[in-house]
């Protein structure tokens, strides 16, 4: 538990770091670990070869001692090694330490600071001796071994400094190219007029090669972005050319409506189906450029209200429903009207055709307009399904519903509780 929590926070704290910051400390730890274990290997290896080349001695003294003892020949011991007949002459401060009567040369386990080794030999009439090999005399100090070991380390710690300063100097220059690329592509902020403009001239590396990807996607989205321009004009042409034509005949017709009563209702039908038309094309060019036009006309939001239940209330008498305003805020803010029309519009068209109850209740306060009604339980499950418009085949749905409301800076909320549902729009921002 312990190692998964410290594991998870030094996860936690690598993610803030930046990539310069995590190849630094890789660096460092990985450089300070090879010197340690560096460190450890040079140790082991000297004390190693030491203690192998004082065995060696010894095991080749005790050879030459039994070929002599043989013989009944003087053996002049060298310097530092004695041989003892009986265990008993061993002096007691070495014998304690003495773990093994088998022949064979050993190391003596350190009395104190003192290094000894020593050998157990059977000689040609079946005695064994035991030869004491003292290298205190020959081999390094303590004292010379710490300060070594104090000098070594002094020289990794030092070698550990100027690598890292000559591996920032490499990294800051290796990283060069790609803070060269950041920079050039903060330039093309994200407006639809910036251009990724390339000003990198290495191309056969792997930032070149990055850098030659994103001017690549970059020339791909500006043509993207030209082909949605020259799509919206033509689109905007198209569609309010024949509208216009709608528009002129419906007033021709108009002319008419003094002498035939009956077309009076009718051709205002059509004047409102088509001014609806018009606004909402005009609104999804707006989403397709994704800007604004800065100047559309305002409206009270109660008004816009009034003229969406002015709109749709033929269409709730036919369904049987009614539409209650429960509350109008005479004092409501002004919003953009053709948005609020198109959007307005269509939760109370979705409220119309789904409520399961006759009355569906409108409410208008100073900021927020919202539409109660109800749903059956099924459809409380597949709520979002008739907001898409798919299912009825009209209305522009809840995706265009939540574009427009996001491109003008409104919030868009839907509480569902049991078979009641309620959209509100605040439109304070």
């Amino acid at each position: 538990m312990f190692l998964s929590d410290c594991q998870s926070k030094l996860a936690r704290f690598a993610r803030t770091l930046s990539l310069s910051q995590r190849v630094k400390a890789t660096f460092i730890a990985s450089f300070s670990v090879f010197c340690l274990l560096s460190l450890l290997v040079i140790f082991a290896a000297t004390k190693g070869t030491e203690d192998y080349i004082f065995e060696k001695q010894l095991s080749r003294v005790v050879t030459q001692f039994s070929q002599n003892y043989a013989q009944r020949h003087t053996f002049l011991f060298p310097e530092g090694i004695v041989a003892y007949a009986r265990f008993a002459d061993v002096p007691p401060l070495l014998a304690e330490y003495i773990g093994s009567t088998t022949p064979g040369v050993f190391e003596l386990a350190h009395p104190g600071e003192q290094d000894f080794h020593y050998a157990v030999a059977r000689m040609p009439d079946n005695t064994l001796y035991y030869f004491i090999y003292d290298v205190n005399e020959v081999e390094i100090s303590e004292n010379l071994e710490r300060m070594m070991m104090q000098i070594i380390f002094s020289s990794f710690t030092l070698f550990i400094l100027l690598f890292f300063v000559i591996f920032h100097l490499v990294l800051k220059r290796s990283l060069a190219p790609m803070f060269t690329l950041i920079e050039q592509v903060k330039k093309s902020d994200g407006s639809s007029d910036a251009r990724f403009i390339n000003e990198y001239k290495y191309e056969d590396d792997e930032i070149g090669l990055l850098n030659k990807t994103l001017a690549d996607y970059a020339q791909r989205i500006e043509a993207f972005v030209q082909r949605e321009r020259e799509f919206t004009s033509f689109a905007s042409h198209e569609l309010r050319t024949p509208v216009t034509v709608i528009k002129g005949a419906n007033e021709l017709l108009k002319l008419y409506s003094e002498r035939e009563p009956a077309l009076a209702k009718p051709l205002a039908r059509l004047e409102r189906a088509v001014n609806s038309m018009e606004d909402m094309i005009t609104v999804l060019l707006e989403l397709a450029r994704e800007d604004k036009t800065g100047q559309a006309a305002q409206a009270k939001l109660a008004t816009v209200v009034e003229e969406v239940l002015l709109a749709f209330q033929c269409q709730a008498d036919k369904n049987g429903k009614t539409l209650f305003l429960i509350a109008s805020s005479p004092n409501s803010q002004s919003i953009t009207r053709v948005n609020g029309l198109i959007v307005i519009g269509n939760l109370v068209r979705n409220a119309i055709q789904h409520s399961t109850e006759a009355d569906i209740e409108l409410c208008v306060t100073d900021s927020t307009f919202s539409v109660s009604n109800t749903l059956q339980p099924e459809q409380s499950a597949h709520v979002s399904e008739f907001f898409s418009g798919t299912e009825q085949g009209y209305g522009l749905g809840k995706i265009i519903v939540e574009r427009v409301c996001r491109q003008q800076n409104w919030q868009y909320t839907q509480r569902i509780e049991g078979s009641q549902i309620c959209v509100t729009i605040d439109f304070s921002g």
